[in-house]
């Protein structure tokens, strides 16, 4: 899909102007208007269409057109078939087997819980997808809520035209579009579910571990705007085991390092309506026999937070990890590849990061640090979290296409704690105040797997920016040094808190206008993250410090400056620290006004 934006077009109403430029950027392409309507909020008025060959229609080659009050162009998508259309026939008249065979054809594809043995057709009907002259009901299904009602369309796949039926089929725990083969049967070339029932029983997210709560049966976690068609479908295939565009989940107990191979590694499966629901026992010495568990909360955890971190500006056009880039910008192929119980080590977990379109590969290690139990990192959300925005801060940090700007000891440290305060911040919870301290990977680890936990006291943590030079610290550097700039973050993160208030929803809400959330915990995180873009390559501490200030300023005006030096200068970053021949002189002063 191609996304263009505002172009000057003359028109009397927002229709023709949305047909005009149709013309324009689909020169010579047969196209019907679907929908259209006027937003009262932005008075932009959104139209749709879709793309027609010989009359007949082409189901997934769609366009969209915004128009401004003005009738000027907005923006627009488009996935029309372009230049010369190669079809499997011409015409509807090119149909060799009926709607029923067709039917009959995906019931056995599908594995779907209906007969058709006593069916029939019968010509016209009315279902979700319309009353149309050529519509065919089917009769005498059993297993239906309703007879299914078939149209003959196209379907693009891989730029040929394949002619089709495309049949709706309400079987209650599913309410399927199949678009089947209309000239062979038994080809199905996908399947839309209007009821999004994919289930999975895992810790909710902003859950941390076993300790902060119960497993729970959640239904449809898939955000609509980042994850449109779900979890379970990469482009125009579904899948019914954990693997879909933004992620692909199993086990590797091999610890194989392959490319490949990993891709027919054991994963579980939901059945044709995705329902995860597996059994973990924390106390079973064997972690094997609770695998699907473990796949299913890694592909769960990972999903949910590629939709929250595209929520708040990891988009796919910034270099986000997603199979079919539906924005048509940036570039895809590079859903994360998610191991569970990884072979390779214990007591750890890592995530490598290439450059935008190649695939990145998250590893989770079994843990058997705390004294007489195996855990499963899998399960501990913040760790799932650290290693997924390592791909955040290198993607982000230098553009996508570069991901060696965290190479330095100051880079590679603040990337370990940039991965701990994201992590700590999903964690923040209603009930918990400034004087809340929280350790990172308290649940795999016992008392965390850092020297301090992440306190705003001076007593609790009394990390200051000089320590970049002390013997010690240096010694334990990255995660040394991540753990500094992490509870400067932190300090950030209750400054802004205190300043906005709390909410349970992880998710950002913009107010009127605003590119800033109206609440602490994302307005922070959203911060932070656009101070990712905005920092150089190979950044210190104080040129990052700045490139957050920064952020706020294009986000807020600034409206956070004083909430935001002041955690940086108790903690040694003020204006005046410097870096000097390599030095790290603290510096405690505050800019005028705070």
């Amino acid at each position: 899909m191609t996304i263009l934006r505002k172009r000057d077009v003359t028109a009397s109403d927002p229709i023709s102007a949305a047909e005009e430029h149709i013309k324009t950027i689909a020169e010579g392409t047969e196209f019907a208007k679907t929908d259209s309507y006027t937003s009262p909020d932005t008075g932009i008025t959104h139209v749709h269409f879709v793309q027609t060959y010989n009359g007949v229609v082409v189901e997934n080659a769609r366009a969209n057109v915004n128009v401004a009050k003005d009738n000027s162009i907005f923006s627009s998508g488009i996935s029309f078939v372009k230049g010369e259309i190669k079809a499997s026939a011409v015409t509807k008249r090119d149909l060799q087997i009926g709607a029923l065979k067709a039917l009959k054809g995906a019931i056995k594809a599908l594995d779907l819980p209906i007969k058709a043995d006593k069916a029939k057709e019968v010509e016209g009907g009315s279902g979700l997808i319309g009353r149309r002259s050529d519509e065919v009901t089917i009769k005498n299904v059993e297993g239906v809520v309703s007879d299914p009602v078939a149209t003959s369309a196209y379907y693009n796949v891989n730029g040929e035209l394949k002619l089709i039926w495309k049949i709706e089929a309400d079987i209650d725990e599913n309410w399927l579009l199949i678009y089947a083969d209309a000239l062979k049967e038994g080809i199905v070339y996908s399947v839309a579910d209007y009821v999004a029932d994919a289930q999975y029983n895992v810790y909710p997210f902003g859950v941390n571990d076993p300790t902060e709560g119960s497993r729970q049966l959640v239904t449809d976690p898939a955000n609509l705007v980042t994850s449109p068609n779900g979890y379970h479908k990469v482009g125009s295939t579904s899948y019914t085991v954990t693997r879909g565009n933004n992620g692909i989940a199993q086990e590797n107990w091999s610890g194989s390092t392959s490319t490949t191979g990993y891709l027919t590694n054991q994963r579980p499966s939901g059945g044709s309506s995705n329902i995860y629901n597996f059994p973990y026992d924390i106390s079973a010495s064997d972690p094997k026999t609770y695998i699907n568990a473990s796949v299913t909360q890694l592909f769960y955890t990972s999903n949910v937070y590629h939709d929250l971190l595209e929520a708040l500006g990891f988009t796919e056009a910034a270099g986000n990890f997603e199979d079919v880039n539906t924005s048509g910008q940036g570039r895809g192929n590079d859903a994360v590849q998610l191991n569970a119980q990884d072979g390779s080590g214990t007591n750890n977990a890592n995530f490598a990061t290439p450059a935008d379109g190649q695939r990145p590969r998250m590893r989770m290690y079994l843990w058997n640090a705390v004294p007489g139990a195996k855990r499963d990192c899998s399960f501990d959300a913040g760790v799932v979290i650290h290693e997924y925005t390592h791909g955040l801060s290198n993607r982000l940090t230098g553009g996508a296409s570069n991901s060696a700007c965290l190479s330095t000891s100051e880079g590679r440290g603040m990337g370990e704690g940039w991965s701990d305060f994201f992590a700590t911040a999903v964690r923040i919870k209603a009930g918990d105040t400034r004087n809340t301290n929280y350790a990172m990977g308290d649940w795999v680890n016992g008392a965390g797997i850092r020297r301090y936990p992440y306190s705003v006291s001076m007593t609790t943590n009394p990390t200051t920016y000089a320590l970049l030079d002390d013997s010690s610290w240096k010694s334990g550097a990255p995660h040394t040094f991540g753990s500094i700039w992490a509870n400067m973050l932190y300090e950030v993160l209750w400054n802004l808190i205190d300043k906005y208030g709390y909410t349970e929803n992880r998710f950002p809400v913009f107010a009127s206008g605003s590119a800033l959330p109206t609440k602490g915990v994302p307005a922070a995180m959203k911060i932070v993250l656009e101070g990712l873009k905005l920092q150089p390559c190979q950044p210190t501490f104080i040129t990052a410090r700045n490139a957050i200030l920064d952020a706020d300023v294009a986000l807020s005006g600034g409206a956070n400056k004083c909430e935001i030096w002041r955690p940086f200068a108790k903690r040694g970053l003020g204006t005046d620290a410097t870096l000097v021949s390599g030095v790290h002189k603290n510096g405690f002063a505050l800019p005028s006004g705070c």
